[in-house]
């Protein structure tokens, strides 16, 4: 379980670098958009839609992997979704709940 739990820990991260990075193209490209003359984009802009189709791409590799975590975390776990929840935002919930946001205390570090 804890594994699974890792798995779904490193995916999460993955789709939260992905949101990041897709915004951060998004906002060059509108910048760059916003001032670019009519006719034939430039080089930049046509980098800049590159990279945003690449960001898309690995925004959803990157959640597709994290649904595919997550049914397996919940499976191993013994954890009943309720009806009617995507699976998904169900986990989301349950990570903010039960998984702690920075490191532990040295009380409760475990020992090697």
């Amino acid at each position: 379980m804890a594994a699974d739990l890792i798995e779904l820990l490193k995916a999460r991260r993955a789709v939260v670098q992905a949101s990041l990075d897709g915004e951060r193209v998004a906002d060059a490209l509108r910048r760059y958009q916003k001032f670019a003359k009519p006719g034939q984009p430039s080089a930049h802009i046509v980098q800049l839609r590159q990279q945003q189709g690449a960001a898309r791409q690995a925004g959803s590799q990157a959640r597709q992997a994290f649904i595919k975590a997550a049914a397996a975390f919940v499976r191993t776990a013994g954890i009943d979704v309720p009806a009617r929840v995507a699976l998904e935002r169900f986990v989301i919930e349950w990570l903010d709940a039960n998984v702690p946001k920075g490191p532990l205390p040295r009380d409760e570090v475990a020992a090697p």
